[in-house]
């Protein structure tokens, strides 16, 4: 059975990300996120429908999950 290797370890960490909340859009349900660990913020993430409507909040820890494209272009799927 094949493992992963270290390759395959640091994509998953590039496309799944814990970050804090610096700003919201409310009316286009997008907010850019604060990686402490990579020292960046990213451009505006798509908020991820949820059955009941949800908006994050400035300061909030949010779950991220990036295209593995390298373009940085990803969704929030919600709060932590």
């Amino acid at each position: 059975m094949a493992g992963f290797g270290n390759t395959d370890i640091q994509e998953l960490k590039d496309i799944v990300r814990i970050g804090q909340v610096s700003k919201v859009n409310a009316g286009e349900m997008t907010a850019r996120v604060q990686i402490p660990d990579q020292g960046i913020v990213t451009g505006d993430l798509r908020i991820v429908k949820q059955q009941q409507p949800w908006i994050p909040t400035v300061g909030q820890w949010v779950l991220c999950i990036f295209k593995p494209d390298g373009e940085g272009d990803g969704f929030i799927i919600g709060g932590i």
